[in-house]
């Protein structure tokens, strides 16, 4: 439904880091009669059981600032829940459905991610009649952000533009000074799967 061409740029502003994004960014809509059976899956819950995490997700948009008289928009943060980057893929559509929280400020939603582990799994509930989709965690890494070349950032910020796979990217502050971001790749779990079931289920309590 819709197409996105996002160049982004993860950068720090003062004692507090962000997810930004490049102004260079593009947003067409098609008609929605050209799709006609896409539904709206807005993420809304996530819960990782192997770190008892269980959070109420808000969508998120982008904000402009200026640094050194340039202008770039600069990812919001959600308080204390998980934030669903609004220009990114929904739940159960091929793309890059991003998560992002703080792990040691305010809420500190994601404070234990960093004790997640490749395997775990991953259930995030949709915004339609409380679907569950689940992922199984599939990559973990840093990635430094303070002190390094712009060009590295860029790189960095790929993680977070849309992919030609489904996905599910969690993103948050890491390292004493917020110097490195965690990311966290999630994709689908099999179907086949005895252990986890289908990769999409009915919803859950």
């Amino acid at each position: 439904m819709r197409e996105r061409n996002l160049i982004s740029v993860l950068t720090y502003i003062g004692r507090s880091t962000l997810l930004t994004v490049g102004l260079t960014f593009i947003l067409s809509v098609t008609a929605l009669a050209e799709e006609p059976t896409l539904v709206e899956t807005i993420p809304t819950r996530l819960v990782i059981p192997s770190i008892a995490l269980d959070s109420a997700i808000i969508p998120v948009g982008v904000k402009p600032i200026i640094v050194e008289g340039k202008t770039y928009g600069t990812w919001e943060v959600a308080d204390n829940d998980i934030g669903w980057h609004n220009l990114s893929a929904n739940l159960g559509h091929v793309g890059n459905t991003v998560l992002s929280a703080h792990s040691n400020i305010k809420g500190r939603v994601f404070q234990n991610l960093r004790y997640v582990h490749p395997g775990d799994e991953i259930i995030a509930y949709s915004s339609f009649n409380g679907e569950a989709y689940r992922y199984i965690i599939t990559q973990k890494f840093l990635v430094r952000e303070v002190g390094v070349p712009l060009e590295t950032r860029i790189k960095n910020a790929q993680l977070i533009t849309p992919t030609q796979d489904e996905r599910l990217t969690l993103v948050t502050c890491a390292q004493p000074g917020a110097t490195h971001r965690l990311i966290v790749i999630a994709r689908p779990a099999p179907v086949e799967e005895p252990l986890y079931g289908a990769a999409r289920i009915s919803a859950l309590p």
